[in-house]
């Protein structure tokens, strides 16, 4: 994680403020502020529904491979994302699921480098959005 962030926060696009180091959820309402009183009167505050659970392997890697090309690390990040995970029920009871490698999608929360593949991936959707002209639009 620390040898990662650095590299992959260089291109993250300004409007992402989640899970990242120095910004929080409060410099975000003031930046929507500060867009408000420039005269930007539209806001797009999206909260994805199982977003961790739902983020493809494969593009994923591919995001994360732009930026890394040593095979080793690219091999523990795809072993991460493929690990089985234990949880405990009301009853005390442990129960492993291999669901994030059985159906290739899903970041394992909780761990210390889920918040930055997170990100790598919502840098693709705000990319997109821009590519598309979705902001214009709507």
């Amino acid at each position: 994680m620390l040898v990662l962030e650095p590299i992959f926060e260089a291109d993250l696009p300004p409007e992402i403020y989640a899970y990242r180091a120095g910004r929080n959820a409060q410099q975000a309402v003031i930046e929507v502020e500060e867009q408000l009183f420039r005269g930007r009167p539209d806001v797009v505050d999206a909260d994805l529904a199982d977003y961790f659970g739902t983020i493809p392997h494969l593009e994923l890697m591919k995001s994360v491979s732009r930026r890394i090309v040593d095979p080793r690390v690219l091999h523990l990040i795809k072993s991460w994302l493929e690990c089985a995970v234990e949880e405990t029920d009301d009853k005390g009871r442990k129960k492993r699921t291999t669901q994030a490698r059985d159906q290739r999608r899903g970041i394992p929360q909780g761990s210390p480098i889920s918040p930055l593949l997170a990100n790598i991936y919502m840098r693709r959707f705000v990319l997109g959005w821009r590519k598309l002209g979705l902001g214009k639009r709507l």
